[in-house]
């Protein structure tokens, strides 16, 4: 028996839908319940296997190294801050004993006075950690610098505080004895930023890690027994330079971690669960994964037969469509030949009455042309004289604006001529009077004796005096 085409997607619909009851069946199972028979995989999928992905998360976080938030400065601190110190203590010391021994400058003799004991006793009680006194005050006294003996005081310090120094080894919760990395921060308060986190330093051993208390310890068991003071002074400027962080330990392993899984994986036909077998949670995520598969093969077998039958459906509407165009055009052809007759004998008719009418057509238009031009130069004058016109007036209103600007500037002259008459007349007739007063003594004097001529002189050279005083006042040149 031979099935046509049209039949094949329905039956491959039908054979999916079949699978359909296993995949719920197979659904329908808890956790912890055992299984009724045995569950066969459909189709091959994969699942992610949930207590060995835990497992394979958990290895893969131990991989990233606790992180210690590291201040490499701290130890520069320290020395800058002991250094300060003694520098400090020195010039209080030489001071106070300078004043003591009545302004003296201290000399080496001065060791174990009375004076020098006393500010010894002094700078003990002011400091706090123990500065070492008896070994650096015959120093002090005597004017030799500290350079050197800080320099060798200062090694242990200094190579102790080069390691990552912690609280307390106990308290921080630090993985025994596994490997952490230093990240360099400026501040031990401060979380490390992104940056930082990427330029951390390689791994550091766990035995390299120290204690505050183990670092002081260390740090004194380097000075001999007489110097016992001298270690105590120097580890007590031990601090801390490193603190566990496990707020960016955390947030490094999530990041690494992130998207690892362990899959299982299965094929076609191949036992997913068996009979009597419990369900734990890696089978029960097999079983759903197994319904999600089978399902979504449906689903898309649902779709090929139905996108099939789209085909076919699209198939046939593109020939029917195809029909009617073809029909159209044949009867747009026909409708064309049954126009093409009349419309010839048109054209032969309205050719002859074009051919006669030859002459009326170009009368028209010449008239037309005619008519054109004149409305063009009506315009032209029309325009023209309109400029003309608004020329005029503005230089009408420019001449009556400087006539009225001349006649102000006229008026404005004798206003001013008659303001200079009116100061001018006081003036001249001064000077007129001062003129007929030198002329009545010119008189006097030809009449008068020797005796009185030098009187009347006097007069004539006070009264030219005021003449030209007056001239000058009033801008008139002397005669």
């Amino acid at each position: 028996m031979v099935l046509p085409r049209a039949a094949l997607p329905r039956l491959l619909l039908l054979a999916c839908l079949g699978l359909a009851p296993v995949a719920s069946r197979a659904a329908d199972y808890q956790l912890g319940e055992v299984a009724r028979e045995d569950i066969v995989a459909p189709v091959a999928f994969r699942v992610v296997n949930p207590e060995a992905t835990a497992a394979l998360r958990e290895r893969v976080a131990r991989e990233v190294l606790f992180v210690l938030r590291h201040t490499p400065q701290a130890g520069a601190e320290a020395e800058r801050e002991l250094r300060s110190r003694v520098e400090t203590a020195r010039t209080r010391f030489r001071e106070r004993l300078t004043a003591a021994l009545g302004g003296r400058t201290p000399r080496a003799a001065d060791a174990g006075t009375m004076p020098y004991a006393r500010v010894l006793s002094q700078l003990a009680r002011e400091e706090g950690r123990g500065l070492p006194l008896d070994a650096l005050g015959p120093r002090w006294i005597s004017g030799e610098p500290d350079a050197t003996l800080l320099t060798e005081w200062l090694r242990p310090l200094r190579e102790v505080m080069a390691q990552p120094i912690l609280a307390s080894r106990v308290d921080d919760g630090l993985p025994a004895g596994q490997a952490v990395r230093l990240v360099a921060v400026r501040s031990l308060d401060q979380a490390p930023s992104a940056a930082e986190l990427e330029k951390a330093g390689p791994p550091v051993a766990a035995s390299t890690l120290l204690s505050v208390p183990r670092a002081r310890r260390l740090i004194e068991s380097h000075f001999p027994s007489d110097q016992i003071e001298v270690g105590r002074f120097i580890a007590s400027h031990v601090r801390l330079n490193a603190v566990p962080d496990k707020e960016a330990t955390e947030s490094l392993r999530a990041r690494r971690i992130e998207g690892v899984t362990a899959n299982d994986s299965f094929e076609a036909g191949q036992v997913v669960v068996r009979r009597g077998q419990r369900i734990d949670r890696a089978a029960l995520a097999a079983l759903a994964a197994m319904r999600e598969k089978s399902v979504i093969g449906t689903l898309q077998t649902r779709l090929a037969a139905e996108q099939s039958v789209a085909g076919r459906i699209s198939q046939q509407t593109f020939w029917i469509a195809g029909g009617l165009a073809g029909v159209g055009l044949i009867l747009a052809a026909i409708l064309w030949r049954l126009r093409a007759r009349p419309s010839a004998a048109l054209v032969t008719t309205d050719g002859a009455s074009l051919a006669g009418g030859d002459g009326v057509w170009r009368d028209r238009a010449l008239i037309a042309e005619g008519k054109a031009e004149r409305a063009q130069q009506a315009i032209r004058s029309g325009v023209m004289g309109w400029m003309r016109e608004r020329i005029f007036q503005n230089l009408f209103r420019q001449r009556e604006r400087l006539l009225t600007a001349q006649e102000k500037a006229e008026q404005e002259m004798r206003e001013l001529e008659q303001r200079l008459g009116q100061l001018q007349a006081p003036l001249q007739d001064r000077i007129r009077a001062y003129e007929r007063r030198i002329e009545e003594l010119e008189r006097e004097l030809a009449d008068k004796g020797e005796e009185n001529r030098q009187l009347i002189g006097a007069r004539i050279d006070v009264a030219r005096q005021q003449l030209r005083m007056e001239r000058e006042r009033g801008g008139f040149g002397t005669n």
